[in-house]
């Protein structure tokens, strides 16, 4: 298991979420804000029950709490 900062991952899903409101004003951008929402959202569960822990075998993380080997 690798910890990617948590900070920058909730900081990165924040920004992603809040470029929504701009899909109102430029009906174009629709279709990429459904990806942007999802990406923005996957960020913040990743940051918040993830615990920024990412398992390099499996690619994926856990909702478990990581401990250390220590």
């Amino acid at each position: 298991m690798i910890q990617k900062s948590r900070a920058r991952l909730f900081f990165v899903g924040t920004l992603l979420l809040a470029s929504v409101p701009l899909a109102f004003f430029i009906p174009y951008f629709w279709i990429f804000d459904i990806i942007i929402v999802l990406t923005g959202g996957y960020l913040l569960v990743w940051a918040t029950l993830g615990q920024g822990c990412w398992c390099r075998h499996c690619k994926k993380f856990s909702v478990i709490p990581y401990q250390d080997a220590a």
